[in-house]
């Protein structure tokens, strides 16, 4: 094995995470929801008219699956996508979304090649207001 092959992964995982920097981006490592599906979450709130975004890194092949576990109120429907980071600050291509209410199983899901991805969370013109809001996610 050459020097420059050996070199390749550290570059790519450098190249990544320089690339990740600044976008929110996380790694789905753990911790683990007991069937061995890493799970992560995160809260804010959803201004009208708004999106909330998060990148992720998988490392490996698999599922991503996305929940809108919670809203206050609850019982406001708004949009859920997994899709591609477009770069710093340049928002999310969505792949597929849906529209829903929070609910206690994932809503949406997209089988991944290792490598970046976004969940994004958008008001389908029906806010008034700032909604709090906790998205989960798992991978599989």
């Amino acid at each position: 094995m050459t020097l420059r092959h050996s070199l390749r992964p550290l570059v790519l995982s450098i190249g990544c995470l320089v690339l990740a920097a600044g976008c929110g981006t996380e790694f789905l490592t753990s911790p683990s929801d007991g069937a061995g599906s890493p799970v992560d979450s995160f809260s804010s709130s959803l201004a009208p008219g708004g999106t909330a975004s998060r990148s992720y890194v998988m490392e490996t092949p698999g599922t991503l699956m996305a929940r809108l576990s919670s809203t206050t109120p609850d019982g406001v429907v708004l949009g859920l996508g997994i899709g591609i980071p477009q770069g710093a600050g340049a928002g999310c291509s969505l792949t597929v979304s849906v529209q829903t209410a929070a609910g206690p199983t994932a809503q949406v899901s997209i089988a991944t090649d290792a490598g970046a991805y976004c969940i994004q969370l958008y008001d389908l013109g029906t806010l008034t207001e700032p909604l709090p809001f906790t998205l989960s996610f798992s991978r599989q």
